[in-house]
């Protein structure tokens, strides 16, 4: 090798090494692959896909670090796989609304928390935000919504290769025969209740193909009925019968009110075709294999990278989501700015940053998530500015799609209560003490994406004002109860194998901290007033450490606080 190469190569590994844009995008993380049936969309692919498709859209918007959206992914995944034989008249994707470069594409479809699923008709304009699907997202009842969508849409016109979802209005067996095409010697029905949705699902199974259709009747239709002599009860219908021209009937396929729609589809489609309906994997087969849970973090402090990557990312892929920011929006988005120029332990640029920006949103009356993230990157100069995200330092989890953006979120919020109850005494004005804790509930009731985590953490602070009456108590409030979510996440697919959830801080951590362990009823006994100086310690602005000082903090840190290994598993 030349010295010329060697140098070449060399320089290489230093702009890699030491460039966090190129170290974050390698961590770029997806919840999908390329082995599940549905497509992955950017902004472009969107705008190239859906927008005057020929086809239905339903998509997932999602956010691979929100824990509701990784543990829906299985879900979203067998829904994908079940509905594979729609394809020609209904495609699934995703949009990854933490990628940087669809941000404003989910802004722009109004998507404010996660996951957010939406349908869109067929031709879709580009001002069309789509429908979105509310109520429960199992599998089922996805599909209905689907089926319900295509039903509720149909008269706006549709090609004309599409099979008929209407059930057939005619009184009787002879008008069926007459209005047989001339190329078909037989039609095949699909007798049902009027309340189900697994006739116009059997439809949709086959359309992947032209040569076998299915109509369908619904028992209501009584003169139909008797002349195709069916008995109509819980244990005779659902059917599948098939009309001869010479009005001759051959009944196929019997069941009853009490199969399921999997079980009844899974019968019909492997008659009719010929193969199993659905030959792919379950849920339980995209949950993660069980891992031992041996691997301890070594990583026992708070970065000043990873709450940097907090604020920036709560700013421009959180609040920046929202299309508009107005009322009660407004006026927590200007306490949660306010907090953070008063408590943040920044450097002065980025605080000097904080200021400014927190007095252009505090002057406003309303704004656009648009507007605000221009502003956001208007406000940055030489002097000022907040740095964009660089890679997870103390909340890296063994893969892209663990800890990360949540972890940093839960250490941020820490730090400002405890900056909080350290500086409150001398704040002249602004937020004091127990009011950073409120301000925080605002932000996750408005801004935190995270859907199910976000109604989960104000259920657990419904009553907030009435427990926390002043600094040291709001401090304590969200250490136990980030202990109380830890202790149900635990074991939960979004928990990263490597680094299992457990009680913060650990006897090992903190002996002084531990009263007693009640193994009956499995729960520490604390000693708060020890855990709260332990907290301060932690939290303490000399104790966040910059990337550079990783190697030689163990040392430094134990003196201090005397944490141990397993501290960042808190997170």
């Amino acid at each position: 090798m030349t010295k010329c190469t060697q140098y070449l190569l060399y320089a290489l590994v230093l702009v890699f090494v030491f460039s966090p844009s190129l170290a974050l995008n390698s961590r770029v993380s997806s919840l999908y692959s390329e082995d599940d049936p549905l497509s992955e969309l950017n902004s472009t692919l969107f705008n190239k896909r859906v927008l005057g498709s020929s086809k239905v859209w339903i998509i997932e918007f999602y956010n691979n670090w929100c824990g509701h959206c990784i543990r829906y992914a299985p879900t979203w995944k067998q829904f994908a796989r079940e509905i594979t034989t729609w394809k020609r008249i209904v495609d699934i994707a995703v949009v990854n609304c933490n990628d940087a470069q669809n941000v404003k594409l989910c802004r722009f479809y109004e998507v404010e928390s996660f996951p957010t699923i939406k349908m869109f008709w067929l031709n879709t304009l580009p001002n069309d935000t789509g429908t979105i699907i509310n109520g429960n997202r199992d599998i089922i009842s996805l599909e209905n919504h689907v089926v319900d969508f295509l039903e509720t849409n149909w008269n706006k016109g549709v090609p004309s290769d599409w099979p008929v979802f209407k059930a057939i209005q005619m009184e009787n067996l002879a008008d069926i025969t007459e209005a047989m095409p001339d190329r078909k010697q037989s039609v095949m029905l699909f007798v049902e209740f009027p309340d189900y949705h697994v006739g116009r699902k059997v439809i949709l199974d086959i359309s992947f193909q032209i040569s076998v259709s299915v109509s369908r009747i619904l028992t209501t239709s009584e003169k139909l009925m008797t002349d195709l002599d069916i008995e109509v009860s819980n244990t005779t219908v659902p059917l599948l019968t098939r009309v001869y021209r010479n009005n001759f009937q051959m009944p196929l396929l019997k069941f009853t009110r009490y199969d399921n729609d999997s079980y009844i589809r899974d019968q019909i489609f492997k008659f009719l075709v010929g193969i199993p309906r659905s030959g792919g994997k379950k849920i339980e087969d995209f949950l993660p294999d069980e891992q031992l849970k041996n691997n301890i973090s070594n990583i026992n402090a708070a970065y000043m990278i990873d709450l940097e990557n907090a604020v920036y990312n709560s700013l421009s892929k959180e609040i920046g989501v929202v299309k508009l920011i107005e009322g009660e929006k407004l006026k927590a988005l200007t306490n949660y700015l306010h907090v953070l120029e008063k408590y943040f332990p920044g450097n002065p640029y980025m605080m000097k940053y904080l200021t400014n920006f927190y007095n252009w949103v505090a002057s406003k009356a309303a704004i656009s998530g648009e507007e605000f993230v221009e502003a956001m990157q208007a406000k940055q100069n030489k002097k000022h500015y907040l740095h964009p995200m660089r890679p997870w330092v103390g909340c890296q989890g063994s893969e892209p799609k663990y800890r990360g953006y949540p972890c940093s979120l839960w250490m941020l919020f820490h730090t400002l209560t405890v900056q909080a109850d350290k500086k409150s005494k001398e704040m002249m004005n602004g937020p004091k003490g127990k009011d950073v804790l409120f301000i925080i509930r605002d932000y996750v009731k408005y801004f935190f994406t995270c859907e199910e985590c976000s109604k989960n953490f104000l259920k657990m602070a419904h009553n907030l004002e009435t427990e926390v009456g002043n600094s040291q108590e709001a401090v304590l409030w969200l250490w136990e109860g980030h202990n109380k979510v830890n202790n149900r996440l635990s074991g939960d697919v979004t928990e990263d194998p490597q680094y299992p959830k457990v009680q913060f801080p650990s006897v090992e951590d903190c002996p002084k901290c531990v009263l007693r362990i009640d193994n009956e009823a499995n729960e520490i006994i604390w000693d708060k007033p020890v855990v709260l100086e332990f907290l301060h310690n932690f939290y303490d602005k000399k104790n966040i450490l910059s990337y550079s000082e990783r190697k030689t903090h163990r040392s430094l840190i134990n003196d201090q606080i005397n944490a141990a290994n397993t501290a960042m598993l808190f997170y």
